[in-house]
């Protein structure tokens, strides 16, 4: 609908009464208000749709009317320019075009408030620089929201999950998500026999049969993580020998700086070249020796490992592209001008002297 400069007397020229009426009933429609999640979550486009960023407790969100367990929000934030393109699709302006997303900022180069992933459409506010405000409208769950009340439905019978690939025995999803599982986990189950991934790019950690049921916790184009309970012998289980994080992927560190800078993780990755840092690598110290390596594999990435002076001719007599098993402490998710996680020499697993 649109209106025509003349089709109406201005506001201040309205009668009192009129006037008065007119600001009653128009600020409901239009009320908007500033809030802080109290738990991790996720601006979906739509109520139980594709989620759009990723956002940690204590973000601010401007929120809007409600449907059921959602709340309508809006995000602000700046983006790096770069990291978009322009487009005109459902009158957007811009679209997020790293593989794994970009970090939502509060200001340029400042605190991350978020994190958009590849293909969000977003509405461009002002630019500064290499900097770019952007805004985006979506759906929250509610949950999430200091404040909200959220009525619980009634509980509904589930029947049992029958898998269609191994003797019939009733598969009972866990009653509740574990602790470091999302707020919104979405609750799915396999549709048939499928191996299960160590990372998104590639290898394998074993076979989820079909009709297994698990939670999505997170998304990298085609594929989903996802998250698994079960029983294994007593027998089988070990403590993780030396105290570093496995399995975990630089997508994940990039996504979730706040979880693993500081931690040690264990990573498989390709020496390519032993370096020096100089200007362009502004989160270790000029002339720290580092390697430059690629991975973790299978992901296609890299990785900046620094390592001390006295080591250096030890990787240097390593021939190109020899792999490397390395426990080393997350110092950085991502370069300052790269998405390449710095991080530092803790101990080598295997690779040197033919282990």
């Amino acid at each position: 609908m649109s209106y025509a400069p003349q089709s109406s007397p201005g506001l201040l020229r309205l009668p009192a009464c009129a006037l008065a009426l007119c600001l009653a009933f128009a600020a409901p429609a239009g009320a908007q208000e500033e809030q802080a999640l109290t738990a991790p979550a996720s601006l979906h486009r739509d109520p139980e749709g594709e989620p759009l960023v990723s956002l940690p407790a204590g973000a601010e969100v401007e929120t809007g009317r409600v449907r059921g367990g959602w709340h309508q929000a809006t995000v602000e934030g700046w983006i790096y320019t770069e990291s978009t393109d322009p487009t005109r699709r459902d009158g957007f302006d811009l679209v997020v075009t790293p593989d794994d997303g970009e970090n939502l900022r509060r200001t340029p180069n400042g605190p991350v408030v978020g994190r958009v992933r590849e293909g969000t459409l977003l509405e461009r506010v002002a630019q500064k620089g290499q900097w770019t405000r952007v805004r985006r409208k979506g759906w929250i769950p509610r949950k999430a929201i200091a404040g909200a009340e959220v009525q619980q439905p009634a509980a509904k019978a589930q029947k049992p999950v029958t898998p269609k690939s191994r003797p019939a025995t009733p598969v009972a999803a866990p009653a509740a998500p574990p602790a470091d599982a999302p707020a919104d986990a979405e609750r799915i189950q396999t549709s048939r026999e499928i191996t299960l991934g160590a990372a998104a790019e590639g290898g394998t950690l074993g076979t989820l049969g079909s009709g297994t049921p698990a939670r999505v916790i997170a998304r990298s184009g085609d594929r989903v993580k996802v998250q698994v309970e079960g029983w294994i012998p007593a027998d089988a289980v070990a403590p993780t020998d030396g105290g570093a994080m496995v399995g975990v992927s630089a997508a994940e560190v990039r996504t979730e700086p706040d979880k693993f800078v500081g931690q040690t993780v264990e990573w498989r990755v390709q020496l390519i070249a032993v370096q020096r840092a100089d200007e362009l690598r502004a989160e270790m110290p000029p002339g720290q020796p580092y390697l430059l390596t690629r991975g973790p594999l299978p992901e296609p990435g890299f990785v900046y490992v620094s390592i001390p002076a006295d080591r250096m001719a030890e990787f240097e007599a390593l021939p190109p592209l020899h792999e490397l098993v390395l426990r080393v402490a997350v110092r950085a998710a991502r370069s300052r001008f790269l998405t390449t996680p710095v991080t530092e020499l803790v101990s080598v697993v295997s690779g040197l002297d033919g282990r």
